[in-house]
């Protein structure tokens, strides 16, 4: 992948999720891995399991898409101090 700059991935993010179907694919999607958790039996060690990875991977793609907002905000203020 091309090298983007920290302003073009944070505001490809920050689209990203003011989008209105990708946050309701995401509600879905987070609803989904509930449903599914809500279904996993006692005992069903290896379908928990599955089901805690999916959670996991969906939470850290809302945390990535946050991240690259936030290291572009830190970077702004970064600069703004050095050019006080």
């Amino acid at each position: 992948m091309k090298d983007i700059k920290i302003l073009d991935k944070a505001q490809a993010a920050k689209r990203l999720q003011e989008n209105p179907d990708f946050r309701l694919i995401m509600d879905c999607i987070e609803s989904d891995i509930f449903t599914t958790f809500k279904n996993v039996n006692i005992g069903e060690t290896e379908k928990l399991e599955n089901v805690h990875a999916l959670s996991h991977g969906f939470k850290l793609v809302n945390n990535q898409i946050a991240k690259y907002i936030e290291l572009a905000l830190f970077e702004a203020r970064k600069n703004e101090l050095s050019d006080e």
